[in-house]
């Protein structure tokens, strides 16, 4: 059983190894080696305990966990960043990843869902998130009713990298959606 609950600063080391390693597997061949390899969990664990301890946080991280093995997911919600890239007044999913070993379980839906009530309940009508459009866990947005919204290029590591904004426009009405879509009922998402 799945349990999400708010990240705690004790949970700061394992979300930095949770996200240095998703980097280095979903972005190898993306984004430069030297980049990936040039990640620290250490650096990474820093910035976590400084982003969990400061009260001028943008947002609230959210952990996945599971019985045996711990936390094994994250994800990063608040409300949409203001600027020329917000396509919806709402909620911005800023960070999802589940540990490459965890993925196709149904973590990363559960992130999600997780992530809309959070929105839901600061009143909070619509959704958007970026991703890597190279990024194979691209589609996953599209399973779960993403559409798309937009395009920008960023550049990362010296690299100019394509990137597609995807919405929920209607976020009680995804969040119903997904609910009809349970693994229970063999359609299973993330």
């Amino acid at each position: 059983m799945i349990a999400i609950r708010p990240a705690r600063l004790e949970d700061a080391a394992t979300l930095a190894r949770i996200y240095v390693e998703t980097w280095r597997d979903t972005y190898a061949g993306i984004l430069p080696d030297q980049m990936l390899v040039g990640m620290s969990d250490v650096r990474h664990a820093a910035a976590w305990t400084h982003e969990l301890r400061g009260d001028d946080r943008f947002g609230d991280t959210l952990a996945a966990e599971l019985p045996n093995d711990g936390i094994v997911g994250l994800a990063t919600v608040g409300a949409t960043r203001r600027g020329s890239d917000s396509f919806v007044d709402g909620g911005e999913i800023y960070r999802l990843y589940v540990s490459p070993a965890f993925q196709n379980r149904g973590i990363g839906r559960a992130l999600m869902l997780a992530s809309f009530d959070w929105m839901l309940a600061r009143k909070l009508g619509a959704a958007m998130l970026w991703v890597v459009a190279r990024n194979p866990s691209r589609f996953f947005y599209e399973r779960l009713g993403g559409i798309k919204l937009g395009e920008r290029t960023e550049h990362m590591g010296g690299t100019a990298v394509h990137e597609i904004a995807y919405g929920w426009p209607d976020l009680k009405a995804a969040r119903e959606r997904l609910d009809s879509l349970s693994p229970r009922a063999g359609r299973g998402l993330g």
